[in-house]
This record gives C-alpha cells, sequence and structure tokens, in this order.
C-alpha cells in the first residue's frame, strides 16, 4: 500500500489554528508520524525537519527533545485513531458483539501495525509514553466490561477478572502483530481466529 495513503489512513490530520507556530508544530510531528508509519524505529531529527521543510534549530524550539517529539506522536495516534469506540449495544447477540468488536479492533491494529515497532520501543524508553500506554489499555479494560457485561454477570471477581484479562490478551495488538507478522496469516484469517479466541473464552468463562 502507497505510505501516503496509509498515512492518511492512519491518523488524519486534526484541525489546527492559522498561526505559524502551530503550522510549523504540525508539520514537525506530522512528518515524524511519516517515518514512523514506514517503519522507523526512532526518526532522526535530519529527516524530520528535511520532510516539515524546516531546520533541526527549529525542531528543538517546538520540542525540548527527540522523545517528547515521538511522545507527541503517540499521542496523535492513540487520541485520534484509538479513541472511544462506538458501543455495540449490550442487549445484542454474543455473537454479533463479538463480531463487531473484533472487526473494529482488527481495523485499527492493522493501520497501527507498521509503526508498532515504534510504540512499542517508545513505551519502554519513555515514562509518559508508558503512561500513555498503559492508559490506553486500562480504558479498553473497561469497554470489554460493559460490552460483555450480561456474560460477566453472576462469575465471581477472580473469574470475572479472569476472562476479562484472556478477552483483553486476545484483542490486544500484541496478538495482532504476532498473528500477521510470526504467524503470517491474512487480515481475513486473523480476524476469524480472534473471533474464535474471544468467542471460546467468553462461553467457556460463563459457564463456570
Amino acid at each position: 500500500m502507497d505510505i501516503e495513503v496509509l498515512h492518511r489512513q492512519v491518523i488524519p490530520h486534526p484541525a489546527v489554528n492559522g498561526s505559524r507556530v502551530a503550522r510549523t508544530r504540525e508539520a514537525i510531528v506530522t512528518s515524524a508520524l511519516s517515518l514512523a508509519v514506514t517503519g522507523e524505529v526512532a526518526p532522526i531529527v535530519r529527516d524530520i525537519a528535511r520532510m516539515a521543510g524546516v531546520s533541526a534549530r527549529t525542531v528543538f524550539q517546538h520540542f525540548a527533545d527527540t522523545a517528547e517529539l515521538y511522545v507527541a506522536v503517540l499521542d496523535r495516534v492513540l487520541g485520534t485513531e484509538f479513541g472511544d469506540i462506538p458501543e455495540p449495544g449490550a442487549v445484542s447477540p454474543l455473537e454479533g458483539r463479538i463480531q463487531f468488536i473484533v472487526d473494529r479492533a482488527a481495523e485499527r491494529h492493522e493501520r497501527l501495525l507498521s509503526m508498532w515497532t515504534f510504540v512499542e520501543t517508545l513505551q519502554h524508553r519513555s515514562v509518559p509514553a508508558a503512561d500513555m500506554v498503559a492508559q490506553f489499555y486500562a480504558a479498553g479494560h473497561a469497554s470489554l466490561a460493559r460490552w460483555f457485561d450480561r456474560e460477566l454477570a453472576g462469575l465471581s471477581a477472580e473469574q470475572r477478572g479472569r476472562m476479562l484479562n484472556a478477552v483483553a490478551l486476545a484483542l490486544s495488538p500484541e496478538s495482532w502483530v504476532v498473528l500477521r507478522r510470526r504467524l503470517g496469516l491474512s487480515v481475513e484469517r486473523a480476524r476469524d481466529e480472534l473471533r474464535f479466541v474471544v468467542g471460546a473464552a467468553l462461553k467457556d468463562g460463563a459457564r463456570r
């Protein structure tokens, strides 16, 4: 897929005000994101500046260091592409809810796939990035608890926690990386595997 097209799919550009400072900052973040999308684990300032049409000095006038810039890129990824997902409706049949949630997760994770190494590396090197990712996972966990409240009702606290952890693990970006990159599955096949795993975890937990 063309990198420019992929970039537009990953992160829509947010609206910025007309000030030169805002436009320059936006160009820097967008350029760093473009390089991360191509697989760059740590885009260098020289390349970011060249793509943004500014000097390296200008980059550091807007960001204290590359870590701060990378965190701004991560915030764009998680805040825009991984925002709230519409509720599938707790009254819907279980199979319908599973399909809805898996399809949305697969769509989002596939968009993130090309820059997953960047995200994973950054969260190990930056406390703010790690906190941001942790908040993202916590929000996802809370959403699963709402989506599958009917299946979780009546379970003990331990059973409820184990079921939620199993489903959250299956729907994590890391699982998608394993299915797509390590096992070499197609998007369709990887999505089918997730539906099977999530369904098995929920149905098994509900029987206990």
